[in-house]
């Protein structure tokens, strides 16, 4: 049995188009009904092959309105199969490593490493920066431009998919919130007062409260 690895690189824009068309319609020739929904495709898989193999296949001999129905649900829900192979470098990670990245993707994508740093420090002492090494010599996360912190959009929805996996009806007992909607619910289920306790931050065992915005593009 060959096993297939699939490495970290990412394709240009045209090169992803190209690998999508052949791997959809088997062809570079297509109509240009399909065009739209094929940029969706390849903004969603931002230059990974893996993904762009796995959608592509998945649309072969589709129509249009199938297509777009299928995006639409891979926009939401991560696809198992991408999933299943980014996963295989995260679980080879130690406890600490594997607390640190699921910070990274569903809290701090786009902070500044000095910043992230700091806060880590709190929870891993001096271990923090071996941790941040590690999960960048595995591609998890990348360190650009000035020195913030980010990673792969698909690799992100791994995180946030691990962690929705805790509670998948309850997000009031995930590790982490990050989506207004799962705060805002837990906030109205005013499951605090229903335990008689009178600490939001005690209830759901926070290590850290983060109310700040920040959008970096690259």
């Amino acid at each position: 049995m060959v096993e297939r690895k699939y490495e970290m690189g990412e394709l240009k824009n045209e090169d992803a188009l190209k690998l999508l068309k052949w791997k959809a319609f088997k062809t570079n020739e297509i109509s240009p009904s399909y065009v739209d929904i094929l940029s969706r495709v390849v903004t969603y898989a931002a230059g990974l092959p893996l993904a762009l193999e796995v959608i592509g296949s998945y649309l072969y001999k589709k129509s249009i309105e199938e297509c777009k129905h299928a995006l639409d649900r891979y926009e939401k829900i991560p696809i198992q199969e991408i999933q299943k192979v980014l996963k295989v470098s995260y679980d080879a990670l130690d406890e600490e490593e594997k607390s640190v990245f699921l910070g990274i993707a569903c809290c701090f994508r786009g902070y500044k490493l000095t910043k992230l740093e700091k806060i880590l420090h709190a929870h891993y002492d001096d271990n923090k920066k071996h941790h941040i090494g590690v999960l960048a010599e595995k591609s998890l996360i990348k360190i650009i431009g000035f020195g913030y912190v980010t990673l792969h959009d698909l690799i992100e929805d791994m995180g946030k998919e691990i962690v929705r996996q805790e509670s998948p009806e309850e997000p009031g007992k995930r590790s982490r919130l990050w989506f207004h909607k799962d705060i805002v619910q837990v906030l109205r289920e005013n499951t605090v007062s229903e335990i008689g306790m009178d600490s939001f931050a005690f209830h759901l065992k926070l290590r850290l409260i983060s109310f700040n915005y920040y959008c970096y593009e690259y």
